[in-house]
């Protein structure tokens, strides 16, 4: 680029500065999953805040009428879907189950190519991201460009020339959509120099922000009200709260977690994300191979316990999970780096991050952090026959017991018991959970669809709820806030604290994981006892649980 380029009006300059190639629009398009700039023009409305870098020196501006033909131009002008390049690109693509997002990858067949890689990100139907990589050699100079384009948030574009016997040139140009969610990532700081690193968008609202954090299939939006130049953030269903600033640099705050106690309070720093970082990179897709079922082992002060790691790879994004015999630790997101990944989650209770190393069919130096209390370490290695033990089979009856009968309150203090005459001749599920329970909220909206669905056909749930706190007002209250953010559309009761669990149902051998479900028939007789719950963050098990318990509800009611 030549450095006598002068700036009119801040950045109000037109990108065709920094276009790569001029070609017609085409009607024609050979390549499926592309995404059509042209259309995309028409989807886009509001103003535009550009700032580029250049030489150590930054300048931006604001765009109240974007031209968004000009805006847009590059990504235009780079459209390699064209009759012309039939044939001369590779297509790869590569789904996961567990996060619904689909990439497919075009690889330039040629060297004279002007676009060498193109890849769009999918989530279920609609292209989320696109990055569009350039290329163009003289006798004078290489010229690189990434175009990165975030549908709903901007776009960007990294500019390098290496001019033959003289210098380099380079400029990066980021155009954000005002008023439009932006990419940010959060770092909890654990300590040890450690951080759990956690994806969200920012979006501005009427009275501030809302944060949604992205993970896997999830996305938890919450809401930030300012008061006092400080932002608080309620966390939905759990007792916790955000507490933080906006600065010039980003942002820092703390995270709160009543349900752990008043003091535990984790600070985090959080930065907004180049687009560029939103499209996993595929230049090391050859390595670290983590198809299949992960033989998976947790070794612990008290004891060991096993699990099934499962995890999809698109370039360098790395989405996962672990099923263990008591449930599952949800949607896990983060990133493979040569050997070396880690997968971190954050929603709203749990504060989790995994980091290992992966040899072949191996994972070694497994490290398992949670939140600031806890960590140990985990091994794993591929076995695709490995099963964990039959969650029907943990907890039963004791011996010489036949039925279930119990009464508790519920949140208006009535008591309430299965001896009612609501329940008889129903199919009745018993949920036993406790509303600082993350697996238990997957769970409730699973039994919120499960419940409209059977209910008029003679199905009735049941929440049993053991709260952390003795006090039925306190425990009322947070129950209360679980049930209402995630719309409970059956009966919830307070049975209890953990504690004393047994004591408050001493007819089964012993509630081994939140949640456990017990299904009764039409004359109260136990069909089953299923402890845990493997929830939509494992993919192919929650589709068969799913599946199972609806044949069941099926064949009882019937």
């Amino acid at each position: 680029m030549n450095r006598s380029i002068k700036f009119i009006g801040g950045l109000a300059i037109t990108l065709s500065l920094f276009s790569c190639v001029n070609e017609q629009k085409e009607t024609v398009s050979p390549f499926k999953d592309v995404l059509n700039f042209n259309s995309e023009i028409g989807y886009l409305d509001g103003s535009l805040t550009k700032k580029l870098e250049m030489d150590d020196k930054i300048e931006s501006t604001q765009i109240s009428a974007p031209n968004w033909e000009v805006e847009l131009k590059p990504f235009l002008d780079a459209n390699f879907n064209k009759p012309a390049n039939k044939g001369k690109y590779a297509r790869t693509e590569v789904k996961s189950d567990l996060s619904g997002f689909r990439d497919v990858r075009w690889v330039a067949k040629e060297d004279n190519l002007l676009v060498t890689e193109a890849i769009y990100r999918y989530n279920a139907t609609e292209c989320v991201s696109a990055m569009i990589r350039i290329e163009k050699t003289s006798a004078a100079y290489d010229h690189f460009e990434t175009l990165s384009y975030v549908k709903n948030s901007g776009y960007s574009i990294e500019n390098e020339q290496v001019l033959s016997h003289v210098t380099n040139e380079n400029f990066n140009l980021m155009a954000e959509f005002d008023g439009k969610p932006q990419p940010w990532r959060m770092f909890f700081e654990i300590g040890d120099n450690q951080v759990i690193p956690v994806n969200f968008d920012l979006k501005p609202t009427k009275d501030g922000y809302s944060l949604l954090f992205h993970q896997g299939k999830e996305v938890i939006e919450m809401a930030a009200s300012k008061e006092s130049g400080v932002y608080h953030v309620e966390v939905p269903v759990f007792q916790s709260f955000l507490t933080f600033v906006i600065t010039g640099k980003g942002m820092t705050g703390k995270f709160h977690n009543l349900d752990k106690g008043d003091d535990y309070i984790i600070p985090f720093t959080a930065l907004k994300l180049p687009y560029a970082a939103i499209v996993g990179d595929y230049s090391s897709q050859e390595s670290a191979n983590f198809d299949g079922k992960w033989e998976t082992h947790f070794d612990t002060a008290d004891e060991a316990y096993a699990a099934i790691g499962l995890f999809d790879r698109l370039g360098d994004d790395l989405i996962g999970t672990f099923a263990t015999e008591t449930g599952d630790y949800r949607f896990l997101q983060g990133k493979v780096v040569g050997d070396s990944f880690s997968l971190s989650t954050f929603d709203g209770s749990h504060l989790f991050l995994f980091t290992g190393q992966i040899n072949g069919d191996k994972i070694t130096n497994g490290k398992f952090y949670s939140g600031i209390h806890y960590q140990t370490t985990w091994s794993a290695k591929k076995n695709d026959s490995f099963k964990l033990i039959n969650p029907d089979e943990m907890t039963s009856l004791r011996e010489g017991v036949e039925k279930i009968d119990f009464s508790f309150p519920n949140m208006e203090g009535n008591m309430i018991s299965l001896s009612n005459e609501k329940y008889k001749d129903k199919v009745v599920v018993l949920q036993i959970l406790g509303s600082w329970c993350p697996n238990c909220m997957d769970e409730t909206r699973y039994f919120n669809e499960l419940n409209a669905k059977y209910n008029a056909r003679g199905l009735e749930i049941i929440g049993l709820a053991f709260e952390r706190s003795t006090d039925f007002n306190k425990a009322k209250e947070s129950l209360q806030k679980a049930t209402k953010d995630l719309g409970v559309s059956y009966p919830m009761l307070i049975a209890g604290t953990p504690k004393n669990s047994q004591k408050a149902l001493p007819m089964i051998t012993g509630i081994k994981s939140y949640p456990t479900s017990i299904i009764l028939d039409k004359n109260g007789k136990v069909v089953k006892i299923h402890t845990g719950f493997y929830g939509p963050s494992t993919g192919t098990y929650y589709d068969n649980y799913t599946r199972e318990m609806e044949a069941l509800m099926d064949e009882l009611l019937d």
